[in-house]
């Protein structure tokens, strides 16, 4: 469980990474672009993330309804941080965009972190399980 958990946080921090690399390279942001980046978070996250779901769910069948509530807080912590680099984007303009790539590294690092250390604690064994590697890609 924490390698799923740990392969969706860095696949997720790279779909961010590589659009918030092109907006840095990209001279001065503009409404579109905007756009285009919200839409990346907003159709990208939920798929990867319900994606994250549905394989918890096929290998920890006995354990999902305990885990569902536990994955689905930390989903809603990333969104929450996608809403607000969005905002940073909108309303702090000046802010450089090193500062809201940190942002985006701590908000998809500490709701990662938090939700393995919670599911470490609460399913100790399910936890250690071992996965074969191409059933998390």
């Amino acid at each position: 469980m924490k390698k799923i958990i740990s392969i969706k946080t860095i696949q997720l921090l790279v779909i961010d990474g590589i659009m918030l690399a092109f907006l840095t390279f990209k001279e001065g942001l503009t409404w579109d672009w905007i756009l285009i980046y919200s839409g990346w978070l907003i159709f990208f996250h939920p798929v990867l993330l319900t994606y994250l779901s549905n394989q918890l769910c096929d290998h920890f069948s006995h354990l999902y309804s305990q885990i569902r509530p536990k994955f689905w807080r930390f989903a809603l912590q990333i969104l929450l941080c996608d809403i607000l680099i969005i905002l940073s984007l909108v309303f702090l303009s000046g802010v450089p965009l090193f500062l809201q790539g940190s942002l985006l590294i701590l908000g998809h690092l500490i709701p990662s972190y938090r939700i393995c250390q919670s599911l470490k604690r609460d399913f100790p064994k399910a936890y250690q399980e071992p996965m074969p590697f191409w059933s998390m890609l």
